[in-house]
């Protein structure tokens, strides 16, 4: 069934929106991973390394729960990759998760279980942050649109 001029025209349009929301939320995560995102009374971490290993803090709560906002995001990405509906929510899901860090003032740092204040928060972080948010924002965004123009 052929499109008319319209409906080509939003398809269009919407492949680039998408686009650009894939290269921006794939952009800001990837950049965060090279910055430091937070500094405790025990010295700094980068993104990457609260990446490989904060699934592991996770366990003890605390400030590491925010790290489940990393399997949200990446579900967000891939749905937004196939068009998918619902990949606005698994973005707003991933940006509450990276929210919550903001909400605690000490997190584990160490396999002995200590605990150090959080005495800055680092530009990886808000890019990680940024990166979520992108992905609901625009998820949202063309959610909203498609249901504007269906």
């Amino acid at each position: 069934m052929p499109f008319s001029d319209d409906e080509q025209i939003f398809v269009e349009e919407k492949s680039k929106l998408k686009t650009v929301i894939l290269i921006l939320t794939a952009g800001f995560f990837g950049f965060s991973l090279f910055n430091i995102a937070f500094c405790t009374t025990n010295g700094c971490r980068t993104s990457f390394e609260a990446f490989l290993i904060g699934w592991l803090a996770m366990l003890t709560g605390g400030a590491a729960i925010s790290w489940l906002a990393n399997p949200f995001l990446i579900i967000s990405f891939i749905l937004l990759t196939k068009n998918k509906k619902y990949a606005w929510i698994f973005g707003l899901t991933a940006s509450v998760f990276s929210l919550l860090f903001l909400k605690f003032n000490a997190i584990i740092a160490n396999e002995a279980g200590h605990f150090y204040s959080i005495t800055k928060i680092g530009i990886g972080y808000w890019l990680w942050l940024s990166s979520c948010l992108t992905a609901f924002i625009g998820g949202l965004t063309i959610r909203i649109l498609k249901f504007k123009n269906s």
